[in-house]
């Protein structure tokens, strides 16, 4: 009887804490002011240095409109993830957005998910790190481009 009253306390206890954090506002930034990924991070702070950095269509680009002066690079290599057998156990699919940082040189040098299932974006995030590309070039020289790379689960 006492472990089921200990038991009752904290549940309560829990619930109420719980309760009570929704209800109180937190130190978070508004909508606008965001918490910035690594990529966004590492983007501002290529900027702060004097790097060029383009936002570019990496993938699909047929339509897409590209800036004056600015030759996209071309895909070398772009492995597909394998279907996670969680993800595939809980019959998640859809089509995950991984957000990357191409170099100089054409190779993924940073990677995150912006979008798609959480059981997905892990094996998408490790495929995109092997994504080649051909250098892109803007005004004639080698630059860094970032852009997105979409992976569908089927």
């Amino acid at each position: 009887m006492r472990k089921l009253f200990l038991l009752a306390s904290l549940l309560i206890c829990l619930t109420s804490v719980n309760a009570f954090a929704q209800d109180t506002p937190s130190n978070t930034k508004t909508e606008n002011e965001k918490r910035k990924n690594s990529i966004d991070q590492a983007v501002e702070e290529a900027r702060e240095r004097g790097e060029t950095i383009i936002e570019s269509c990496l993938v699909d680009c047929d339509d897409a409109a590209v800036q004056e002066n600015f030759e996209p690079g071309k895909i070398m290599n772009r492995p597909q993830p394998p279907y996670p057998p969680i993800a595939r156990a809980a019959n998640a699919t859809g089509t995950v957005e991984v957000k990357v940082i191409v170099d100089l040189d054409g190779n993924v040098i940073a990677a995150t998910a912006i979008k798609g299932h959480p059981l997905l974006q892990g094996a998408a995030v490790s495929a995109a790190r092997y994504t080649r590309f051909t250098p892109a070039k803007y005004n004639g020289e080698p630059v860094k481009v970032v852009g997105v790379i979409p992976y569908r689960f089927q």
